[in-house]
């Protein structure tokens, strides 16, 4: 024997049967942020490995004054001071001093004012690195005792023109000139 429903009763059935599929709105569950995290972490040692790996081969050696246990004079009076020459990089060219006075071009001994021992290159080309060099050497070999330049560079320098000018003061492996490079704070 078959039953018989009523519409309102199969309407019922189908209603309670029928599988009812949720929303994603309505579903309730946790994030899972484990890919997320996966990828973060591998961003992150990705890049302290690149940064480590740059910063080791765009190393400069050079060195901070440092001054003696005894301050500032605390030199004897026999002792004399050593060949310090001092560079910086302006918007004209360069300006090469030694202890007692600055360079005129040509590196000869000039008595002080405004002047620019190696000017800029003709043609808008930049500094001349091989006038600073050949400048660098003929004062090497007037001071063959000093070893030490402090460079310094006012704000309009750009990062590059100052390390050619310390490729350019210390020479090639052949022949070394200025090899201990103090970075001085710049000028205005």
């Amino acid at each position: 024997m078959t039953t018989k429903f009523t519409p309102r009763q199969r309407a019922y059935i189908r209603k309670r049967t029928k599988v009812h599929e949720l929303d994603p709105s309505e579903e309730v569950g946790e994030l899972n942020i484990i890919p997320f995290l996966d990828i973060t972490v591998n961003i992150i040692v990705i890049m302290l490995v690149l940064t480590s790996a740059i910063a080791f081969f765009s190393q400069i050696e050079v060195q901070l004054p440092v001054l003696s246990s005894g301050g500032v004079g605390s030199r004897s009076n026999n002792d004399e001071p050593p060949f310090r020459l001092s560079v910086t990089l302006v918007e004209q060219g360069v300006i090469v001093s030694g202890p007692a006075n600055k360079y005129a071009p040509g590196c000869e001994q000039a008595g002080g004012g405004n002047v620019i021992t190696v000017p800029m290159a003709s043609g808008n080309s930049g500094y001349d690195w091989a006038a600073l060099t050949a400048c660098a050497e003929r004062i090497k070999r007037a001071n063959p005792s000093g070893d030490e330049v402090r460079i310094g560079a006012n704000n309009q320098v750009q990062y590059e023109d100052f390390i050619g000018a310390v490729d350019a003061l210390r020479g090639t492996e052949e022949t070394p000139l200025f090899t201990n490079v103090v970075i001085v704070a710049g000028v205005r």
